[in-house]
C-alpha cells in the first residue's frame, strides 16, 4: 500500500483559496465596462478604476508586507487605470508575487507574531496567519463585494460569484 508522505502545510491551504478567488475575481474584472471606470458611486467613494486596481494589488502587497516583521502602516496609491487590461496585468503580477511569497513561508513562520507600526507606535500585533486571513484573503473580498455593487449598479450583467446571480440563476 502507498502512502502520501507529503506534508500538508498551512499556507498551502492560503494558496489553494488564493486559486479558488482569483478566478472570480478576474471574471469581475473581465466585465469592466472600460468606458466608466472614472465612475464613483459616491464623492468620497473610489472610482471605478481605482476600486478595481486596489484589489488587483492586494495580493502582492499585503503578502509583501506581511513578509515584514514589523511593517509600517501603507498608504495605497490610488492609481485610475487606463483600460482593462492594465488591471488584469497588475492583478496577475500581483497574483504571482503574493504566491510565491505565500509558498515560501513555513508553518513556523507563519505562527510568528507580525506587527503593525506608525513611526514608533505599535498599532497591532497579530500572528502573520492572522494577517493573511484578514487582509491578504477577507479585506480583498470586501472590496470585491464593492466592485461587484459598482457594476450591479452600473447595470452590467453579473457573472456568478458563489452562486448564479440573477442573470446566470436558470431557476429565476
Amino acid at each position: 500500500m502507498l502512502t502520501d508522505t507529503k506534508q500538508t502545510r498551512i499556507a498551502d491551504s492560503i494558496l489553494m483559496e488564493m486559486d479558488q478567488e482569483a478566478e472570480i475575481t478576474k471574471r469581475l474584472f473581465e466585465i469592466i465596462p472600460e468606458d466608466k471606470l472614472s465612475w464613483r458611486p459616491h464623492p468620497k467613494a473610489r472610482s471605478l478604476g481605482e476600486l478595481a486596481m486596489h484589489i488587483a494589488m492586494i495580493p502582492g502587497s499585503v503578502a509583501e508586507l506581511a513578509n515584514q516583521d514589523i511593517a509600517d502602516v501603507p498608504s495605497p496609491p490610488e492609481i485610475e487605470p487606463a483600460n482593462r487590461a492594465e488591471i488584469l496585468s497588475t492583478f496577475a503580477e500581483s497574483f504571482k508575487k503574493g504566491k510565491k511569497i505565500v509558498a515560501a513561508t513555513d508553518d513556523t513562520r507563519l505562527m510568528q507574531e507580525w506587527k503593525l507600526a506608525k513611526g514608533d507606535q505599535q498599532l497591532l500585533a497579530m500572528p502573520r496567519i492572522a494577517l493573511w486571513r484578514s487582509i491578504l484573503l477577507n479585506h480583498n473580498y470586501h472590496h470585491r463585494g464593492q466592485l461587484s455593487t459598482y457594476l450591479r449598479t452600473l447595470d452590467v450583467p453579473l457573472p456568478p460569484i458563489y452562486g448564479p446571480s440573477a442573470e446566470s440563476n436558470p431557476f429565476a
